[in-house]
């Protein structure tokens, strides 16, 4: 039996990264606030993303086959905390952040410290809370020379 006192403990332990979703599938445009996240493949450059089943951003990644990821950097924690909530394109903007739209389509956050477009080659439902998604790159994007902000030093947990 696993004590679930020392389970987030551990698995609150594993370092992530924060990023911000986002995807379009041409009605609709959906973002979020995530952080599980990994590289998986150098050929081809291949990302895993594990998205919650019952948010709008994941509903738009299975409709567009498409994400993009907006590194969030160290001095950026109001940008991460914005998009605990969705939000639409208004005026250009994306959560009052401005935007352009990528290559691939999804919307793409100029302040952020830099993106990547993937297409979705892989998708797992493992019958979990969250599914996991296997994106290939496509694109990429050197914005701002920010250094990444990790979850650790936010004082957040999403995990265990």
């Amino acid at each position: 039996m696993i004590d679930e006192a020392v389970k987030k403990k551990v698995l609150r332990k594993i370092h992530y990264g924060l990023f911000i979703a986002t995807s379009s599938d041409g009605k609709d445009t959906a973002s979020g606030t995530i952080n599980w996240v990994s590289q998986v493949s150098f050929k081809p450059p291949s990302v895993m993303v594990a998205i919650k089943k019952d948010s709008f951003i994941h509903k738009v990644i299975l409709s567009s086959k498409r994400f993009a990821l907006n590194v969030v950097g160290k001095d950026q924690k109001d940008m991460a905390q914005t998009f605990f909530k969705g939000h639409s394109v208004e005026n250009g903007k994306l959560g009052g952040y401005n935007i352009f739209i990528g290559e691939g389509g999804c919307p793409i956050i100029e302040d952020s410290a830099g993106a990547f477009e993937c297409e979705v080659i892989g998708h797992l439902d493992f019958g979990g809370d969250h599914d996991v998604f296997i994106g290939k790159l496509l694109h990429v994007y050197q914005l701002q020379d920010k250094e990444p902000l990790s979850m650790m030093e936010t004082g957040w947990y999403y995990g265990g």
